[in-house]
């Protein structure tokens, strides 16, 4: 009896020590599959935020440019409206001049008549 007795509590032994072993294993695939299901959506959602952070940097960019842009248009136009209102003074004043030799061009023809 004493050997059945050893024999049995061996082969539990045996069989716990193998259950054991083949519960870890599992375990530690589960936590493995885990992990690298984790690592990708981290690895994904990196994408996707290196992708904004990209459109968001040229989208500053096109946005400083047009401001510059803008700015020399507003330059320009600045520039242009001084031009208009110095001839709108040259032609006025050369309208005076035109009217000033119509008539002494008026005069000299009543005098020669």
């Amino acid at each position: 009896m004493a050997d059945d007795t050893t024999t049995t509590a061996a082969l539990i032994a045996v069989v716990t020590g193998v259950m054991s072993a083949g519960a870890f294993k599992f375990y530690e695939f589960m936590l493995k599959q885990k992990r690298e299901v984790k690592q990708e959506e981290k690895a994904e959602q990196m994408l996707y935020r290196d992708d904004l952070i990209r459109r968001v940097e040229k989208l500053e960019t096109e946005r400083e440019d047009r401001i510059e842009e803008s700015i020399g248009f507003r330059t320009e136009l600045g520039t242009v409206k001084v031009q208009v209102d110095f001839l709108r003074q040259e032609n006025e004043l050369l309208k005076g001049q035109v009217q000033l030799v119509k008539q002494e061009n008026q005069i000299l023809k009543d005098t020669l008549r």
